[in-house]
């Protein structure tokens, strides 16, 4: 089965006023946008059994609960402030996406995306290749409520740009933004779901209303260049290369902590060491540099650890980190110290545990953090040793009482 291009099946039908939209079916494999914009369209293959109940997607202003649909219709509150809206209520007859036009600025340079900023962001835009996360609503003209929203779905979009995962209109519209950034975007269909549309919901030759707040963009080019090459490859790239790359997932490797996804942010971190780990050093200046990221990862490393509750692997990243050579500032060796200390107390080695807090506390004296985990290892201390010696009076107890039986038995 083909998809073409052109209106056919797209909305309502004509004066026999049959619609031409059947029920939504399920593919056997998903179809990219790309595909279904070309002009030689694309082949797909229906699923078996898989037509829905036709009424339900007929019902396109109940897809979502109507209290979750208000409280949703737009990231900052309204499709537009007040002012805007008066003046948009003066321009004659023109439709709402015309009027909205006139206010946006075009992003494309064709006049196939355009952009009003509704609340302003902070640090650079955003590099090509780079992996976002974005809530969005999307709107089609003349429709107060959303056809697509990760609002009203309870989570973040993630994805990165200029591979196709995303449309191309909002993609470029994205490029634009800067981290903590609210806007609104009118896509034309070129730069969306062109002639043919996506329906039911979306009807062939539609203007997309997006409106977009970014929430965090991670700069993963570098890195992304540095794994396509072959292995052969990576082993001659430059020093500078693999600092670039090692940065990247670095970077990536943050991003994920903060989202608390531990276990991913481990391999990113990990994918950096070893690229700083395995490389040709020309000079003292690059054995510096080297070094200096290299603590870092595995100061962070031994953070993951410790929060996914292994000391013994948070140690030996802390033993690795203090042993790589470089001039290292006294703040992140005092990091390695606590967190080395803070290890080796959960593994009851509470000597240890002292000798590398009381290191950490002579180089940053002024960290609360230090002294409270040096007084919570003490009382960790105590409390073992009381527990020792419970068991130590268990024991002799024990011994004791077991003693005169023996001794009576012999006599016997």
């Amino acid at each position: 089965m083909a998809a073409q291009r052109g209106t056919e099946g797209v909305g309502a039908g004509g004066g026999s006023g049959r619609s031409l939209v059947g029920p939504p079916v399920r593919l056997t494999e998903a179809l990219s946008v790309g595909d279904l914009s070309s002009e030689s369209g694309t082949v797909f293959e229906v699923a078996t059994g898989s037509t829905q109940d036709h009424h339900d997607h007929q019902q396109g202003a109940n897809f979502f609960d109507d209290v979750s649909l208000i409280s949703s219709l737009s990231l900052e509150g309204g499709m537009y402030d007040d002012e805007n809206e008066n003046q948009l209520s003066d321009e004659g007859d023109q439709e709402p996406f015309e009027r909205l036009a006139c206010r946006m600025e075009d992003v494309s340079g064709d006049g196939g995306v355009l952009k009003m900023e509704a609340r302003p962001g902070v640090g650079d835009t955003i590099p090509d290749g780079a992996s976002v996360t974005f809530h969005y609503s999307a709107f089609l003209e003349h429709n107060d409520e959303p056809f697509d929203s990760t609002v009203l779905r309870g989570h973040p979009e993630r994805r990165l740009l200029d591979n196709g995962e995303i449309l191309p209109g909002l993609n470029i519209a994205i490029k634009t933004m800067r981290r903590g950034e609210t806007s609104r975007f009118l896509i034309l269909p070129q730069y969306a779901f062109g002639q043919v549309g996506c329906p039911p919901r979306i009807p062939g030759g539609e203007t997309l209303l997006y409106e977009v707040r970014l929430l965090s963009a991670v700069d993963r080019a570098a890195a992304d260049s540095f794994e396509d090459l072959e292995e052969e490859r990576q082993n001659i790239t430059t020093f500078q290369e693999r600092v670039k790359a090692a940065q990247a997932h670095h970077r990536q490797g943050n991003h994920q902590h903060r989202e608390g996804n531990l276990h991913a942010a481990k391999d990113s971190y990990y994918r950096a060491a070893w690229i700083m780990e395995y490389c040709a050093l020309k000079n003292r200046e690059e054995e510096l540099e080297r070094g200096s990221i290299l603590v870092r990862l595995r100061s962070n490393l031994a953070q993951i650890y410790l929060e996914l509750k292994e000391p013994a692997r948070a140690c030996t990243q802390c033993r690795m980190g203090l042993s790589v050579t470089g001039e290292h500032s006294q703040e992140i060796i005092a990091k390695l110290n606590f967190r080395f200390g803070k290890a080796k107390g959960l593994l009851n080695d509470f000597s240890a545990a002292r000798k590398h807090l009381l290191q950490a506390q002579r180089l940053k004296p002024g960290w609360e953090e230090i002294t409270e985990e040096l007084e919570a290892v003490v009382k960790r201390e105590e409390k073992w040793a009381a527990k020792e010696r419970f068991m130590c009076r268990r024991m002799f107890s024990s011994s004791a009482a077991a003693g005169p039986q023996r001794h009576s038995s012999s006599g016997q």
